[in-house]
């Protein structure tokens, strides 16, 4: 077994299916996923694993946060975190990211995520 350890990539949708979808395609390239279904839960995660390394996650998703706030938020508690945002439409996202967060155009392929968040 390979010494090193896998990156930890922490993966936001409501929709169960696009979620499994990102997580076996993420899982395929070598990362260790941490899921969530909501940016509420996302934060806890992110409180309990402080080896998350990166951030996928969807705009549009219900609660009081959506996919930008979240990443924000995770921007300003862990600026070492990758972050790529997703979203049918881009209709002004990239302006509301934080300078060092991606933008990929659903639909997107597990490579495009993988090398977007490959350090």
């Amino acid at each position: 077994m390979n010494a090193t350890s896998k990156s930890v990539i922490l993966v936001v949708d409501d929709d169960a299916l696009v979620r499994v979808h990102s997580n076996f395609a993420l899982e395929d390239a070598g990362y260790e996923v941490v899921e969530a279904s909501n940016a509420a839960d996302a934060l806890v995660k992110l409180k309990e694993r402080p080896d998350i390394a990166a951030l996928f996650t969807d705009v549009r998703m219900p609660g009081d946060l959506d996919g930008i706030d979240l990443a924000n938020a995770v921007h300003a508690q862990r600026p070492d975190i990758a972050i790529v945002v997703t979203s049918g439409t881009d209709n002004g996202t990239t302006a509301a990211l934080p300078a060092a967060a991606q933008f990929v155009q659903k639909p997107y392929t597990g490579a495009q995520i993988s090398r977007l968040l490959r350090p």
